[in-house]
């Protein structure tokens, strides 16, 4: 789970059913889900299906600069052979690629859908993998979803199912060593972290007194725990936790940075008693040089696991 996935699904469990964006963010949620189970499907495949000599590197989720911005790439294969972008699509329906006006519709269900056009998405994430790295690099669509079905084919780029897949990149290889792929992976992972989230929230008009605050039970999934004797507490199932408020740290850090206001702390957690708020922040929120500043720990980790069990 990346961290745009991530800041979907804290937005979709604490925005309020009234709030303008709820059913967009939901929506987003929605596609962002099917496109990582996709991308995961063909990252597994791959790795268990390509056969090729050497190593074989994976990169998933690749944000490389691109003229005034950046293009996004699902997977990239990196091989001494052939480095490739892979644009996974998880759709399903009839897919139309206009190769004159290089536009893109699917029909569904008899609906016809205007969509973005893969082949556009691809092309410029080609264009830029290329460019940064200084090496010629292919491209294909995939279509990770059996369900669908490509009606009028993509003029530039292949398009194929998940199940060919492995052949077509074993035909991109030439048998002989063309790239370093150590250093070309480096070089891509030496690429700073991108972080859309403040755009998306900006976008969306989320702000931190748009979500609802507090420890939020795991298990009941939308009301907030209590602290008391020393846990975390949850009235209406009987859930206890010591360490349930490090998630909710995780989640305000992921949202909206790791510096916290103490005084946001106390909303944040919904405690009122200083030595309780200290107590709770001693390991997890480390005091800034910024009097009544702390500094979140950042665990990315705890977030995948916590919504993992979520969204299983």
């Amino acid at each position: 789970m990346n961290d745009f996935l991530l800041a979907g699904m804290v937005a979709a469990e604490r925005l309020p059913v009234a709030h303008e964006s709820k059913q967009a963010v939901l929506s987003e949620l929605k596609n962002s889900l099917a496109g990582e189970s996709g991308e995961q499907r063909t990252a597994t495949l791959l790795k268990r299906e390509l056969h090729l000599s050497g190593q074989t590197i994976f990169l998933s989720d690749v944000h490389i600069p691109y003229k005034d911005g950046s293009a996004q790439i699902d997977l990239l294969v990196v091989h001494a052979e052939f480095v490739c972008v892979l644009e996974v699509k998880n759709m399903v329906g009839e897919f139309y690629f206009d190769s004159v006006n290089f536009q893109f519709h699917r029909i569904i269900e008899g609906r016809r859908e205007g969509m973005r056009n893969p082949e556009a998405q691809l092309h410029r994430a080609v264009r830029a993998a290329s460019g940064f790295l200084g090496v010629p690099v292919h491209g294909v669509i995939v279509l990770a979803s059996r369900s669908g079905k490509v009606v009028e084919a993509p003029k530039h780029y292949p398009i194929v199912s998940l199940d060919y897949l492995p052949f077509h990149l074993e035909l991109l290889a030439q048998g002989s060593k063309l790239f370093d792929a150590a250093a070309l992976t480096l070089k891509l992972q030496g690429l700073p972290t991108r972080n859309s989230n403040r755009s998306w929230l900006e976008r969306h008009r989320i702000t931190l007194d748009s979500l609802r605050l507090g420890v939020t039970c795991p298990t009941c999934r939308n009301c907030s725990l209590e602290w008391q004797e020393r846990k975390w507490s949850c009235a209406a199932c009987g859930f206890y936790s010591r360490d349930a408020h490090e998630v909710t740290l995780q989640e305000y850090a992921l949202l909206f940075g790791n510096e916290l206001d103490t005084g946001v702390a106390y909303r944040l957690l919904g405690v009122k008693n200083k030595y309780i708020l200290y107590r709770l922040l001693e390991k997890t929120a480390l005091h800034s040089e910024v009097r009544g500043k702390r500094k979140i720990v950042e665990n990315r980790e705890l977030l995948r696991n916590y919504f993992g069990q979520v969204y299983r």
